[in-house]
């Protein structure tokens, strides 16, 4: 890749001034290049009440995460052919998740999945 396409690539990942990632504001994606490799980090913010809700909910949003990078990684790789003639070559190398608990003291505990979803890039 040369600087035209990381150019390309990092406008089309900005999610910050007038370009957000998420609508509703409980999950967001960020991406950081660390070399060959695009970093696609999920985040999620997660309420439950007792640890029985909380394996579904992570399940579940385990899930939704899969899918919402999928959709993100195939409407990138789209953006990208269309802004640069060039096709765009993405290959997972790993993908981790993760569970933070924020507030545990109350009835209602609040907690930050997150999902890094590493990913080797050529064009």
């Amino acid at each position: 890749m040369d600087s035209r396409h990381y150019n390309a690539l990092s406008t089309l990942l900005n999610t910050t001034y007038a370009n957000p990632s998420s609508q509703s504001g409980i999950q967001s994606v960020k991406a950081e290049f660390a070399g060959d490799k695009l970093v696609l980090k999920f985040t999620s913010v997660v309420h439950f009440a007792e640890e029985r809700s909380l394996q579904l909910q992570v399940e579940r949003i385990s899930h939704e995460s899969v899918s919402y990078l999928s959709d993100l990684v195939k409407k990138l790789k789209a953006d990208f052919k269309e802004a640069t003639g060039s096709s765009l070559k993405l290959k997972e190398v790993k993908s981790s998740d993760g569970l933070e608990l924020v507030s545990g003291l109350s009835l209602r505990k609040v907690a930050y999945y997150r999902r890094n979803h590493v990913l080797e890039v050529s064009v």
